[in-house]
């Protein structure tokens, strides 16, 4: 299979009709069942079977228009998950949030089939506040199983802001079931929060939080001594973690007991581009080294606005790395999607099946 240029972070683009059942699940708590009134049974089996919310032939069209997006940056294969604002974990009754994640992972399979040599999906797991990892079982089972999904998309703060000191950090064997499984399906971790609703912090900066809190939290524990095969991602260039591991080199990491460096116990994960800057770009090679550093870029996303006319648009991260004299050719290699088609082993699979079938 020839070298391709691997983005492992983008969101679903989807018609305005799958975020209008988002609001048909919350509105009526799901005290009418999970289908809209007015479909057919047959316009039903539409999307997976399960909802019939979007008819194929849109959610191929809207695939088309996300294709075209990477394409502007020569983006080969981008790992597609649900918008993490809409994943609404702290909802109740549990079964909307359930039923929310299965119809969002049902549209991105759906995308997959139509181009599976560009798109490829990564879970939606229905973790809901206050209640035991293993509710996300059966959905994870389905999308390995079934949909051939790559990887998931864990959001460490299912309670949304609401009440974080009540949620176990990733350190914590809460969460071994759900990595034990992870392992067996050779399914890397995205640590990605979703929606916040704190007073205090909006939602880019829960996501940050959070996932600065998820690096200090893994980096302390025993899970990588536990699960040695598990691969983890941390978003948007590890949160703050990289850019502050002079804080935490010292004094901090000596009295923590865990030996070895903080510099190593951070190489243990792997961090996404998801930046916007150059300096930052710049500053996570540096900090983390290029062999534990993958291209993310949510395009389209956040980032897809022009940062002047003169220099484009901020989510073109691709040029960004190739235009910085301090990134080799064997780093770009690595960064630009080497290592992940290394730690994505069903990502490599799908591709070449992929390839066999055209």
């Amino acid at each position: 299979m020839p070298r391709k240029i691997v983005d492992v972070h983008g969101h679903i683009v989807a018609p305005s009709e799958l975020y209008s059942y988002r609001e048909f699940l919350i509105g009526t708590r799901g005290h009418y069942g999970r289908r809209l009134k007015g479909f057919s049974e047959e316009r039903e089996g539409m999307s997976h079977g399960r909802t019939g919310v979007i008819p194929p032939e849109e959610l191929k069209h809207f695939a088309e228009e996300h294709i075209a997006w990477l394409d502007r940056v020569g983006t080969d294969v981008q790992l597609v998950s649900a918008r993490p604002y809409s994943l609404m974990h702290s909802e109740k009754p549990a079964r909307i949030v359930h039923w929310w994640a299965q119809t969002v992972n049902d549209a991105i399979a759906t995308q997959v089939q139509f181009y599976p040599n560009r798109l490829q999906g990564i879970a939606n797991l229905p973790v809901v506040w206050n209640e035991p990892v293993d509710v996300v079982f059966d959905e994870l089972d389905r999308c390995a199983n079934e949909l051939g999904f790559v990887g998931v998309l864990l959001n460490p703060d299912p309670s949304e802001g609401r009440a974080p000191m009540d949620v176990p950090g990733l350190g914590d064997e809460y969460w071994y079931p759900l990595y034990e499984k992870l392992v067996a399906y050779e399914m890397p971790l995205l640590v990605h929060s979703a929606g916040c609703v704190s007073i205090r912090e909006n939602q880019s900066l829960h996501f940050i939080n959070e996932e600065s809190i998820a690096v200090m939290s893994l980096v302390q524990s025993d899970v990588f001594e536990t699960f040695p095969d598990l691969k983890v991602i941390v978003p948007h260039g590890g949160g703050s973690i990289p850019y502050q591991v002079g804080r935490f080199r010292g004094t901090y990491w000596e009295g923590t007991g865990r030996g070895g460096t903080f510099d190593e116990a951070v190489r243990r994960l792997y961090f996404d581009t998801c930046l916007y800057t150059e300096e930052a770009l710049d500053l996570l090679v540096k900090a983390v080294g290029s062999d534990r550093v993958v291209l993310g870029t949510e395009r389209p996303g956040d980032g897809s606005h022009k940062k002047t006319p003169a220099e484009g648009w901020a989510d073109d991260i691709t040029a960004v790395l190739r235009g910085n004299a301090n990134n080799t050719a064997a780093d770009l290699d690595l960064m630009l999607g080497d290592t992940a088609l290394d730690i994505f082993p069903r990502l490599r699979k799908n591709l070449e099946a992929a390839e066999t079938a055209r």
